[in-house]
């Protein structure tokens, strides 16, 4: 999954159709992984764990690394760029043998003397998603409220069963 996370998100300006395909794999897998659950094996003992561990950096990462490289592909290889700013590009035309290789009759390049104007777009727009990324980070919660309650319901039953204070035993764990 994280694997797939990372196509999804470091390349998603250079193939767009990677979000859907990923949402038709992971339903395909949902399927089999019922029918595997339900006819072909035991359900697999359950391992309690705090958290995702490592992983979450990882996908951290990977977030933070597909701002990049999305805007890279954004403003240098891709025609996005030189739709909203055509000034800052320049058109060169390709000869007909050299248009049967690359699969185009021209090339786009930065104009001379726009370099610079396309690092300032670029480097805006990187600070501007990243602003945006952190912004999320804080404003999002890391668990809903609903979960924080069942946590601490669950840690007050078990302070009360090692403390002895109450007898808890008719209480279930759905009975708050």
């Amino acid at each position: 999954m994280v694997i797939q996370i990372g196509y999804v998100t470091l390349f998603a300006g250079a193939f767009p159709l990677a979000a859907p395909l990923s949402i038709v794999c992971n339903v395909l897998e949902l399927y089999s992984d019922i029918f595997k659950l339900s006819f072909i094996t035991k359900r697999p003992p359950v391992h309690r764990i705090t958290n995702i561990g490592v992983w979450c950096i990882l996908v951290k990462g990977i977030v933070l690394l597909s701002v990049f490289t999305n805007l890279y592909i954004f403003c240098f290889t891709s025609e996005q760029l030189m739709t909203y700013a055509p000034s800052l590009f320049e058109v060169i035309p390709l000869s007909s043998e050299e248009a049967l290789k690359s699969g185009s009759d021209h090339i786009h390049v930065i104009a001379p003397g726009a370099g610079m104007a396309v690092a300032t777009v670029m480097m805006s727009l990187e600070h501007i998603v990243l602003a945006l990324v952190a912004i999320m980070w804080i404003t999002i919660p890391k668990t809903t409220a609903a979960v924080d309650d069942e946590i601490a319901r669950r840690e007050y039953v078990k302070f009360l069963e090692t403390h002895n204070r109450v007898d808890v035993k008719g209480i279930s764990i759905t009975s708050f």
